[in-house]
């Protein structure tokens, strides 16, 4: 009896002890949770390139190093491409409209309106408060710098250890799932074919988004149409930023510099065509290549972006096509039973 009781006694004195610690391990990795994700998911995506390059060099750490070199380069090079791009751009768009003579707008307003309406105070008080929002966003961006960095070399610290270790890894983690052989590989199939398909619909999306952004900026007298066609690629792949960062400068320079037609008609194109590209075309591919409804991979991803940030656009999805195959693997469960 003693013997029982010490037992029970034992064991909800680990459960205790194994949920304490649990929730202080969670508690430490938090500010790093997204940046463990995000180096899971690259490794994921790239060990077909790791195996390969191993099986040329021969060393599992050199074949580590160099797969983790070539991520780096596959993220930083785009993204400093598309900064200084955005960057300059936004200079040029600053003070090309600064100095705009406004009479003649206000004279159409006036005749309009029948009223005096004093468009340069006003247009004065928009640019003040642009430059004060991007001065605060400069700021912000500037303080998180050391963060972020630190963010990044923890994402390629894990990311070089999960190549090297990654298949144990997993192979421990499955070991110990308390479910059929055949419900594990119907887990594992499910989460193959939508991390792929979110990462194919992601780019595919993000170069029609840029071809069909492009042919906007030709049509309507943008100068480089095909340099800031590549912009809108790279920014496309961005949650909250996308080509509207590039077409909706343009299109507000050209109205501002009384090419209405232009201006106009390129802010009717992106709004109608370019934009809506992203929540049509995603969804589908997404869906067809990872056989998820599209319903679904769509409020994955708005409601994945919203949590997860940037990851969301993969997690999302992900986690809404896990959540079908365990109500698959319940129903053949439960008509097993029956």
């Amino acid at each position: 009896m003693d013997s029982e009781i010490l037992k029970k006694e034992s064991k909800y004195f680990f459960l205790v002890c194994f949920f304490l610690i649990l929730l202080i391990s969670l508690f430490l990795v938090k500010p790093y949770i997204v940046t463990l994700i995000s180096a899971i998911l690259l490794t994921y995506i790239f060990y077909p390139l790791y195996n390969k390059i191993k099986f040329i060099v021969r060393s599992e750490n050199v074949a580590a190093f160099i797969t983790t070199a070539i991520v780096v380069v596959i993220i930083i090079i785009p993204l400093i491409f598309a900064a200084n791009a955005l960057i300059n751009q936004s200079i040029e768009f600053f003070y090309s409209i600064r100095d705009i003579d406004v009479t003649k707008i206000e004279q159409f307003t006036k005749g309009i309106f029948q009223n005096n309406i004093e468009l340069e105070d006003q247009f004065k008080s928009i640019l003040n408060r642009m430059s004060l929002a991007i001065a605060k966003t400069t700021s912000d961006f500037v303080v998180s710098i050391p963060r972020r960095i630190l963010q990044f070399f923890v994402m390629l610290f894990v990311m070089f250890y999960l190549f090297k270790e990654g298949p144990q890894v997993v192979n421990y983690i499955l070991e110990h799932i308390p479910l059929r052989e055949s419900h594990k590989r119907h887990i594992v199939r499910k989460f193959s074919g939508v991390v792929y398909a979110s990462l194919y619909g992601l780019v595919l999306t993000a170069f029609i988004q840029g071809a069909v952004g492009a042919l906007g900026l030709w049509i309507f007298d943008v100068p480089s149409p095909i340099l800031w066609g590549l912009v809108m690629v790279i920014l496309s792949m961005l949650p909250f930023v996308g080509a509207a960062f590039v077409w909706f400068p343009a299109a507000l320079y050209k109205l501002f510099t009384e090419e209405t037609f232009n201006g106009f008609g390129l802010l009717l194109y992106g709004l109608f065509i370019v934009s809506t590209i992203d929540n049509i075309i995603r969804p589908k591919i997404v869906g067809a290549k990872g056989k998820i409804h599209p319903v679904m991979v769509l409020l994955g991803v708005l409601g994945g972006i919203k949590v997860f940030g940037f990851l969301g656009i993969i997690l999302g999805p992900l986690i809404l096509a896990i959540l079908v195959a365990f109500m698959d693997i319940y129903i053949l469960e439960k008509e097993h039973n029956l």
